[in-house]
């Protein structure tokens, strides 16, 4: 165990070293990839996702989530076999895509509202691209084909359900839980929340709001600027560069497989795949969210694996019986 430790040590401290070479080499697209990493963040993450992670924190804290989660629980409840509180992520996590899924399960976990196991489930199932990216940007504005957004849609969410429920039947009994209370080890020195609002909570709300969201704009820019780095390298329309590029960042990856001379129906399949894989970069910012509340990324990356797998099966079988080209 401790020669494999060592040595992935070293591969992490090569790999950095070669992102350091890489960007020495090619400064213009370091550049392009840093500033479209911004741009990116600053337009559409800061002005979307951070009032959402603010008034989020807010409710979990104010416990306002359990009276949300109970309208929704006879349905979800009952479809998911989750506790009501459980309801809260899913909701979030299906409106506002990647990472506030994750960002709100492990919120209550860390509160202790749902066990670790729960969470874990949670955490597979929602956290998601978007629905407005799925329907706004990838069916409209990169592939061009407004009757099937809805579809897309369908393919991706159906296959993110599906792999949650495929883990937690067939997978999570095989992952070792971290050692302490079993099943529910979130904080050891929790506090029960006071459900009364003060601007100390609102100012710690606002705060950890700017830190999540200050990560995430770091993780876009060291992505953005890892995929443009490759769209240099090599022929502009190659396949295997621009399903290299999605699974990096999906933004960019979608963008250079639409614009290659591949088939729509290939087009269609890759970006079903792609978006329900999230990228490394959607799995950073994954991390990123999850605090000390011990959820396992190694598991999430396992599902999202499989998501991946199954949206291939899904879009396979929907260009094959209605042959979009």
């Amino acid at each position: 165990m401790k020669y494999i430790k060592v040595h992935k040590n070293m591969l992490v401290k090569g790999l950095v070293l070669l992102f350091l070479i890489a960007m020495l080499l090619f400064p213009s697209a370091s550049f392009k990839g840093a500033s479209s990493g911004l741009l990116l963040w600053f337009h559409n993450i800061l002005p979307n996702l951070l009032p959402f992670i603010i008034l989020s924190n807010l409710m979990v804290r104010l416990n306002i989530t359990k009276q949300i989660s109970r309208i929704f629980y006879p349905l979800l409840g009952r479809l998911f076999r989750i506790s009501c509180e459980g309801c809260y992520p899913i909701i979030i996590g299906f409106l506002s895509g990647i990472p506030m899924g994750a960002k709100s399960t492990a919120d209550l976990v860390a509160e202790k509202k749902i066990t670790l196991g729960e969470g874990q489930f949670l955490l597979s199932m929602c956290n998601n691209a978007s629905p407005m990216f799925i329907i706004g940007y990838i069916a409209i504005t990169q592939l061009k084909l407004l009757h099937i957004n809805y579809v897309l849609f369908s393919i991706i969410y159906g296959s993110a359900i599906l792999s949650a429920l495929i883990y937690r039947h067939f997978f999570s009994r095989f992952i070792k839980m971290p050692a302490g209370t079993p099943d529910m080890i979130a904080t050891s020195n929790h506090k029960t929340p006071s459900n009364r609002f003060s601007f100390d909570l609102l100012d710690s709300s606002i705060m950890n709001g700017f830190e999540i969201v200050t990560k995430i704009g770091g993780y876009i820019i060291l992505f953005s600027i890892l995929a443009q780095i490759i769209k240099e390298i090599g022929p502009e329309t190659s396949f295997l560069k621009a399903f290299l590029m999605g699974t990096l960042e999906i933004t960019t990856g979608i963008s250079q497989v639409c614009n290659t001379s591949l088939d729509i129906n290939t087009k269609i399949v890759l970006v079903s795949v792609i978006t329900s894989f999230g990228g490394l970069s959607g799995i950073a910012q994954t991390k990123s969210v999850l605090g000390d509340t011990r959820l396992s990324i190694n598991s999430y990356i396992i599902v999202k694996l499989i998501s991946a797998l199954i949206s291939l099966l899904f879009s396979l079988f929907y260009v094959n019986m209605f042959h979009i080209a």
